[in-house]
This record gives structure tokens, C-alpha cells and sequence, in this order.
């Protein structure tokens, strides 16, 4: 992967964009306890925990196979009850909002995640107040790891691409901060990994260490 990024691009950014699922929250046992819930109700055989993390990078239409996609509804309601009960931050994530903030950042989000579920786990997290906008997969043109939603984002901050970083979990986001010109900032804790060719700004994998990057790059 690339070298990191300079203390100069560092000083370039006007922009943080955050995926949410891996990255900031982490949802993979809501996403297992609604998949199997459903799966169960409907004969299926169950995922195991590392099947249901392959499937969360996808946002909720690649959840369920072609064959049981009329059961969205379904999966999303109890999605929404399980997350509301078992989805937590990750450790420092609020610091690392914080910190980006207190640097002067605008911030924003960029989910394939339903957004009812995202909306709510703000909510129940007392985050609204960090973002400036949200693109999730109710309001975005298209998908990751198109272009299109990041720029949705960085156009409502009224922010250029190349002053901006997509901070995220998988190559869906780092192939999509690729697309639209974005640094990338991988958290390697989370669900995936970028493909070799992708560029890296900045590999983390405590929150607590991209603000303090940040803080000194300011």
C-alpha cells in the first residue's frame, strides 16, 4: 500500500466522510441475530458469523440471497429492533468525532446502510450533531463503491474531493473514495479489507490514532 499521508495533505482536509457499519458502529451482531431470525422463519439454514461479515460491506439489498429479496421488509424491521439493542460504538469513536470536529472538519456520512436504522442509532447515540449530511441507501443516487454517493456528501458540505477523505472499513469504500478522487482512510478492525491496488492515506486500527493524526496535522 502507499505511504501515509503527509502532514501537508493532512493540513489539505476540510472533510471527513464516514462509512458507519464497521467503521464507526459496530452492528455485525444486530445484522446476524435479524439474517438468522429471518432465515429461520423462512427454512433457511443459518450464517455463521464470518458469513454475515462478508454480506455487511453490501448494505441491506446484498443481505438476503436474489431468492428471498421480497422479505427486505422484513429483515429490516427486525434489523431495526436488533441494532437498537445490540449495536455499539466502537471504542473511541465518539473521541475520534470529537477530535475532527474540535480540528475544524466538516463532517458527513456515506452508508449503504438502510437509513431509518442509521437514523436511529444516531439518535440513540446522541451523534446527529456531528454530521453536516447523510447519504444512506434511502436518499443516495447510487451505491458504493460508485462515486456518486460520496460526491453527494462532499457536494452538500460544498467540499472539493481532493480535500476530503472517505474514512471506512472495506474495499466497497476505499474502490469508492478511489472513484471520486477521496483520500482513504482504512480502519483495519473492521469488517474487510482494501484490495491491494487501492491507495491508502492512513491505516488505523484505533480510533484514538487517526485523531490524534489528525490533531497534529491541523
Amino acid at each position: 500500500m502507499p505511504a501515509l499521508a503527509s502532514p501537508s495533505e493532512l493540513r489539505g482536509l476540510r472533510a471527513l466522510v464516514f462509512d458507519v457499519d464497521g467503521t464507526l458502529i459496530d452492528t455485525l451482531p444486530a445484522v446476524q441475530a435479524a439474517l438468522n431470525e429471518v432465515l429461520q422463519a423462512l427454512g433457511e439454514p443459518p450464517l455463521t458469523r464470518e458469513a454475515v461479515r462478508e454480506r455487511l460491506s453490501q448494505g441491506l439489498p446484498g443481505w438476503l440471497p436474489p431468492h428471498l429479496s421480497a422479505h427486505r421488509p422484513l429483515l429490516l424491521q427486525r434489523y431495526q429492533a436488533h441494532a437498537l439493542r445490540l449495536a455499539q460504538p466502537y471504542p473511541q469513536a465518539v473521541a475520534l468525532l470529537d477530535a475532527a470536529r474540535a480540528a475544524g472538519l466538516l463532517l458527513a456520512v456515506c452508508s449503504n446502510g438502510p437509513g431509518e436504522v442509521l437514523l436511529a442509532l444516531l439518535q440513540r447515540f446522541a451523534w446527529q450533531a456531528h454530521f453536516a449530511h447523510l447519504v444512506h441507501a434511502d436518499n443516495a443516487q447510487a451505491l458504493k463503491p460508485e462515486a456518486t454517493p460520496l460526491l453527494q456528501a462532499l457536494q452538500a458540505l460544498g467540499c472539493a474531493p481532493e480535500q476530503a477523505w472517505l474514512v471506512g472499513d472495506s474495499d466497497l469504500d476505499a474502490a469508492c473514495a478511489q472513484a471520486a478522487g477521496c483520500g482513504f482512510a482504512w480502519f483495519s478492525q473492521g469488517y474487510g479489507r482494501p484490495a491491494a491496488q487501492r491507495p491508502v492515506a492512513l491505516q488505523f486500527d484505533q480510533h484514538q490514532a487517526l485523531a490524534e493524526r489528525l490533531c497534529r496535522g491541523a
